[in-house]
C-alpha cells in the first residue's frame, strides 16, 4: 500500500522542474541551479540527476511508450517519473523513498528492465564522456603546487603531448581513473578521466580549483587581456569567466564585472570574494543601460549572453520554439552592438554562447559587424590558436562565419560551444578617441565663448546707457543729442561688425580684459578710425572717377573719340551705381558734368 502522507524527496522534485524547464524553455542547467541559490541542497548531486536525466530522455521516452506508463497513470508527474525512472536504471539503481511517485516507478521496474534487455541496441544512445576539466585558481594556488596536491593524493601526473590537437584528443580519451594532465591550450587547467569526483576534495571546498568546462575558459584565453588591462565582463554571473580574467591577469588591473538580476548578482559577489579576485568591481545593473561616457576606460570586453543552451546537452535542445529563439537572437544582437559603439578605447571582443545554433552565433556576429558604427574585423580564432582546432563556423556566413570557432561534445569532448574574437580598427580606434577629446574641448571652448560675448554684450549697453545718461544731463541741446545718439548708433553697429571679424584672435587671447576692450577711449578709437576710413574711402572713388582724362593716348589708329568719351561714360556710371558709400556725391558729379556739356555745346 501507498503512505499518501510520504512526501517524494525534495531533490528529486528540484531537479524535475529544472529539467523540465531546460527541455521545454531551453538554458543552462548550472544557471537554473544558481538562479534557484539552492545552497541547502549538495547542488553537485542535483546537477549529476538532472544531466543523467537529460542524456537517457530519449531512452526513457521509449520505455515509458512500451508500458503505456503515463496513460495508465494520469496523475503522475511526467518530468518527476523521468527523474526517477533515471535514478533507478542508469543513476544509483535505487529509490530510496517510500512516496507514491517512488512506488509507482518501482512498480514498473520489471517491465522497464525487461524492454531494456529486449532493445539493447535500440537503448544505446551515443553519449559522449566527457573528461573531467579543472582549472586551478591561481590567485590562490600556482600550478606546480596543484599538481603536488593531485599526486599527493594517488594521481599520477602525465605530461601533455607535444603533438598535434588530435594527438592531444586521443591521450585525454584514453585517461584511466587515476591519471590527469595539462590541458593542450589553457596551461591552468587540467584534465582528469570522465567520472573524477572531486565535490569533496579539499582544494574544491577552499576554492583553489574550480572544475570549469575546457571551452569555456577558451574566452578568457582568447580574450588575453594583459596585466593592468581594464575589462568589462557584461554578462558576468556566476563569476567563472570573471575569476578566471583576475587569475589571468593576476589581479593587476580593473574588471567590470556587471549583472543585472539580483540573486545572480548575489551569487557572483560571493564567488569573486570567495576565489580572492581582488581587481573586480562588481556592478548590479544592466549593461545595455551603460552609456558612453560611464566606462570609457573598458579596453577588452567579454560578451557572454543569454542563449537557448543548445551546447549544453544535444538529446534535449534538438529543437526550440522560432519565437523565442528569436527574441534571444535579437537581445544578443543588441549587447554586442552595444558592446561594439559605447566604449571609445575598447580593441576586443569576445562574443561566446553555449549554443549550437548559427542564428545565435554565425548570424548575430555577422549581422552587427556589417551595421557597426565603428570598424570591427572578426579574427580567424583557428589562426589564433595556431592551426590547433578543428571545428569553425559554417561557410553559410562569408568569411566571418569561417572565422569563428565551434567546441562539438562529440569531437572536441567539451561541451557545445561557440566563440568569436572581433578587433577594432586601430585607425577607428584613434579616431574615436580624438573624437572623444576633441568633443569635449570644442563643448568647453564653445560655452567660454558664448559666456563672453554675453559679458561683452551687457558691458556695451551698460557704458551705452551711462554715456547717453551723461550727455542729456550735460549743457547740450536737444539737437546735438539726437545726432550725437545718431552717430553713437551707427558706430555701435561698426564696432559689432569689427568685433564679429576679430573674435576668433580676441578668443584666442588669454590675457584679454573686457574693461580694456570696451572703455570709452576705445570706443572713440574705434569710431575715429572707421570714420577716417570712410573718408578715404570716398576721396579714392572720387580720385578715380577725375582720374586720366586723356584716354586719346590709348586709342587706336581710325576710332572717332566720340564713342571712346561715350564708352567711358557708360563704365562710370555702371562704377558709381555698385558704390553704396559714394552714390550720392558720384550722383551728383555725374550731373554736374552732364550740365558743363550741355552749356559748352550750346556756347
Amino acid at each position: 500500500m501507498f503512505e499518501h502522507s510520504v512526501k517524494v524527496p525534495r531533490h528529486y522534485k528540484v531537479a524535475a522542474n529544472i529539467f523540465k524547464k531546460v527541455s521545454t524553455e531551453g538554458g543552462s542547467v548550472k544557471t537554473l541551479l544558481y538562479d534557484d541559490k539552492l545552497r541547502h541542497f549538495r547542488t553537485n548531486v542535483l546537477y549529476a540527476l538532472i544531466t543523467e536525466s537529460i542524456k537517457h530522455a530519449a531512452d526513457i521516452d521509449k520505455i515509458f511508450n512500451s508500458c503505456s506508463i503515463l496513460e495508465k497513470e494520469s496523475r503522475l508527474d511526467p518530468w518527476l517519473a523521468k527523474v526517477l525512472t533515471a535514478e533507478l536504471l542508469f543513476g544509483k539503481k535505487a529509490l530510496p523513498g517510500k512516496s507514491k511517485p517512488e512506488q509507482t516507478i518501482l512498480s514498473y521496474k520489471d517491465q522497464f528492465e525487461k524492454y531494456a534487455t529486449d532493445h539493447q541496441d535500440d537503448l544505446k544512445t551515443e553519449v559522449v564522456r566527457r573528461p573531467r576539466y579543472v582549472r586551478i585558481n591561481t590567485n590562490l594556488l600556482t600550478t606546480s603546487d596543484a599538481i603536488r596536491a593531485f599526486q599527493d593524493d594517488g594521481y599520477r601526473y602525465i605530461r601533455c603531448t607535444s603533438g598535434s590537437y588530435d594527438d592531444y584528443l586521443k591521450q585525454i580519451q584514453s585517461l584511466t581513473e587515476y591519471n590527469f594532465t595539462q590541458d593542450y591550450h589553457v596551461k591552468t587547467v587540467f584534465v582528469f578521466s570522465s567520472g573524477t569526483k572531486l565535490h569533496e576534495h579539499d582544494l574544491y571546498l577552499e576554492n583553489k580549483i574550480i572544475l570549469q568546462d575546457k571551452a569555456t575558459t577558451l574566452a578568457v584565453h582568447l580574450l588575453a587581456p594583459p596585466n593592468g588591462s581594464v575589462v568589462l565582463d557584461m554578462c558576468a554571473a556566476p563569476g567563472m569567466k570573471t575569476t578566471q580574467l583576475a587569475a589571468y591577469m593576476r589581479n593587476e588591473g580593473k574588471i567590470y564585472a556587471v549583472e543585472r538580476n539580483e540573486k545572480r548578482y548575489k551569487t557572483l559577489c560571493d564567488f569573486v570574494e570567495k576565489t580572492a579576485s581582488t581587481c573586480v568591481e562588481t556592478l548590479h545593473k544592466d549593461s545595455l543601460e551603460i552609456k558612453r561616457g560611464d566606462l570609457d576606460d573598458v579596453e577588452y570586453i567579454l560578451l557572454d549572453p543569454s542563449c537557448s543552451g543548445s551546447g549544453m546537452e544535444l538529446c534535449v535542445h534538438s529543437y526550440i520554439d522560432a519565437t523565442r529563439l528569436s527574441k534571444l537572437t535579437s537581445l544578443q544582437e543588441k549587447f554586442l552592438k552595444h558592446a561594439m559603439n559605447a566604449f571609445p578605447k575598447a580593441k576586443r571582443i569576445v562574443y561566446s554562447t553555449c549554443s549550437l545554433f548559427p542564428e545565435e552565433n554565425e548570424r548575430v556576429i555577422t549581422n552587427v559587424v556589417k551595421t557597426s558604427r565603428a570598424k570591427w574585423r572578426v579574427q580567424d580564432v583557428k589562426e589564433l590558436l595556431k592551426g590547433n582546432w578543428n571545428n569553425i563556423g559554417s561557410g553559410m556566413y562569408g568569411s566571418m562565419g569561417n572565422r569563428c570557432l565551434y567546441a562539438r561534445p562529440d569531437s572536441d569532448l567539451t561541451i557545445g560551444f561557440f566563440l568569436a574574437v572581433l578587433d577594432r580598427d586601430e585607425k577607428d580606434l584613434e579616431k574615436g578617441q580624438k573624437s572623444e577629446s576633441t568633443d569635449s574641448g570644442q563643448n568647453n571652448a564653445t560655452f567660454g565663448d558664448d559666456d563672453l560675448l554675453n559679458k561683452i554684450g551687457k558691458k556695451k549697453k551698460k557704458n551705452s546707457q551711462e554715456n547717453e545718461l551723461q550727455e542729456i544731463a550735460g549743457d547740450t541741446t536737444t539737437q546735438d543729442i539726437v545726432t550725437k545718439k545718431k552717430k553713437k548708433k551707427k558706430n555701435n553697429e561698426n564696432l559689432e561688425q569689427q568685433f564679429s571679424y576679430e573674435e576668433t584672435s580676441l578668443n584666442e587671447n588669454n590675457d584679454f580684459s573686457e574693461n580694456k576692450l570696451l572703455s570709452d577711449d576705445a570706443e572713440n578709437t574705434l569710431e575715429n578710425w572707421n570714420e577716417s576710413r570712410l573718408k578715404k574711402k570716398k576721396k579714392r572713388k572720387l580720385n578715380d572717377d577725375n582720374a586720366v582724362k586723356p584716354e586719346e593716348q590709348s586709342v587706336s589708329d581710325g576710332q572717332p573719340l566720340l564713342k571712346m568719351k561715350k564708352k567711358k561714360s557708360k563704365d562710370r556710371e555702371h562704377q558709381l551705381s555698385e558704390t553704396n558709400n559714394v552714390q550720392v556725391e558720384g550722383d551728383d558729379l555725374f550731373r554736374k558734368k552732364k550740365k558743363k556739356k550741355r552749356v559748352d555745346h550750346d556756347e
